[in-house]
């Protein structure tokens, strides 16, 4: 079978993937293109079998499918796929891929972190120190995790992981609301499944495990965060725009809740002058959550993996539209010539 060409755009997302992908040259044609010049990103898109994504993708996605007609996959390197018109590849006969799972562990460990900083008020005490601000008596005085209550929203891989951790290492109660999931599962995965005002009204904590939907969109506001307690942590590792961040700002100054830990913006990464960024009782990071080395290794090999399963003919994992399968067996033997499996 001849080799097919992949382009990226701008950069691969890790070395791993991409010697893999260097080392299998009979199989893969590897094009790296920059969105700075967009005729020549265009011209390689034009005669592209696959195209993988970073952070962003970097086109449109209607658009690429009109002008690379011989478009088999998009493969996101990351967990993520925001900017991928799934709908669009499906109806098309597009296969979208992702690397889900490989990077819940970071994520987790990040959030139960953010915990112990805010509760400790290790933030603030390295703060005060690194512009030897002094403290005033009591200050830095903080609170134990041990036998507190952390609100879980959305009880997947990463928030049941969450919801572990805190079970495990710090007896925690774990209230969960996940609409999707059944009680009894939330339940052996160690949760008590609540109502969403319920959880925000009992937790110390609460963060959120759910991915970006019309459903999900804009799900904490005013509301949500005066039902909190005023000791009360909100962290939010998951997306942005699932929480209101002008709102948010007004909580934290009023003392309607006592902080947050933030790792997604509507816009990333934010603006240095953001007013989240301004406040002391926030934990903030440029979506950086998941990046460890073990997670990112993870993902590159895997996406690499991906692509030479789609360029010869096997079914490739995780798929974020597996509908699309038979569609993608039609679209795959008539632009390649051969029906993959599995």
């Amino acid at each position: 079978m001849a080799s097919k060409k992949l382009v990226f755009i701008d950069r691969f997302i890790n070395p791993p993937g991409l010697e893999l992908l260097q080392n299998s040259q009979d199989i893969v044609e590897m094009v790296q293109s920059t969105s700075k010049e967009p005729d020549a990103m265009w011209e390689a898109l034009s005669t592209a079998y696959g195209v993988h994504s970073g952070i962003r993708i970097g086109v449109d996605t209607e658009e690429l499918i009109q002008r690379s007609p011989n478009l088999l996959a998009v493969v996101s390197g990351l967990a993520g796929y925001d900017s991928i018109n799934v709908p669009a590849c499906t109806e098309a006969g597009i296969l979208v891929c992702n690397q889900t799972g490989m990077g819940n562990e970071p994520v987790a460990e990040h959030v139960t972190a953010g915990m112990l900083m805010m509760s400790h008020k290790t933030l603030l005490a390295d703060r005060q120190l690194h512009s030897r601000t002094e403290r005033k008596p009591g200050e830095l005085t903080g609170n134990d995790l041990m036998g507190k209550t952390v609100g879980v929203v959305g009880f997947g891989a990463i928030g049941s992981r969450v919801g572990e951790i805190c079970r495990l290492g710090f007896n925690m109660r774990i209230l969960v609301h996940d609409p999707v999931m059944g009680d009894e599962e939330i339940v052996r995965r160690g949760g008590e499944s609540v109502g969403l005002d319920e959880l925000l009204k009992e937790s110390d904590f609460v963060t959120l495990h759910v991915p970006l939907m019309d459903q999900t969109r804009g799900m904490i506001g005013e509301r949500e965060y005066a039902m909190m307690k005023p000791t009360a942590i909100f962290l939010n590792a998951a997306r942005g725009y699932l929480y209101d961040e002008v709102a948010l700002e007004k909580a934290l100054k009023g003392g309607v809740i006592a902080g947050a830990v933030l790792d997604v913006w509507e816009k990333e990464p934010p603006s240095f002058d953001h007013p989240l960024l301004q406040l002391d009782n926030v934990l903030a990071t440029p979506h950086s959550s998941g990046q460890s080395t073990q997670a990112m290794y993870n993902m590159s090999e895997n996406s690499a993996k991906q692509w030479l399963d789609i360029f010869q003919a096997r079914r490739p994992s995780p798929i974020v539209n597996p509908e699309v399968w038979p569609a993608y067996v039609a679209r795959h033997k008539a632009i390649v010539g051969q029906e993959p499996t599995g």
